[in-house]
């Protein structure tokens, strides 16, 4: 005779920024679809216009550089080593690993926002569900009744 058996495992569970940037953003889903701004929308904003500002001032050190090596503006050495240090410091992004690493968050994002709107698509069901209930309850339909509806 088959017996169930239940055996108690130690678990922890492990969540990244990522994930919880999707469930908070899904979680502050309004009932007509529109988000409002969150907490961590309203961050990445400020990181994104950061990351913008960062761009054109490297798109200036870069064409410092060409016009330098062009000759249209004469070199400055101590500029040059700031721009060349500032080149090392930065990550690689081109290795396999940052690709892999970059793609499984991007999945796992993906993943948690459709699991958030899959079960905030459940409760606006089972909202649904109960008021269609409790109408058909009050205007005095039978389950036999409501039986060809479900």
């Amino acid at each position: 005779q088959a017996t169930m058996l239940f055996a108690e495992l130690t678990y922890t569970l492990a969540t990244e920024e990522a994930e919880r940037i999707g469930v908070d953003h899904v979680a502050r889903m309004t009932a007509t679809g529109s988000g409002e701004n969150s907490t961590v929308a309203e961050h990445l904003i400020a990181q994104h216009s950061a990351i913008k500002m960062l761009h054109s001032r490297v798109k200036l050190i870069l064409e410092y550089v060409k016009a330098s090596e062009a000759g249209e503006v004469p070199f400055n050495h101590e500029i040059l080593r700031e721009a060349y240090a500032l080149c090392h410091c930065l990550p690689v992004l081109s290795t396999d690993k940052f690709k892999t690493d970059f793609y499984d968050q991007c999945n796992d994002v993906g993943l948690m926002t459709y699991l958030g709107t899959i079960t905030k698509t459940c409760n606006t069901m089972n909202q649904f569900v109960n008021k269609f209930n409790i109408l058909y309850d009050r205007q005095g339909i039978g389950r036999r009744m409501r039986g060809l509806f479900f």
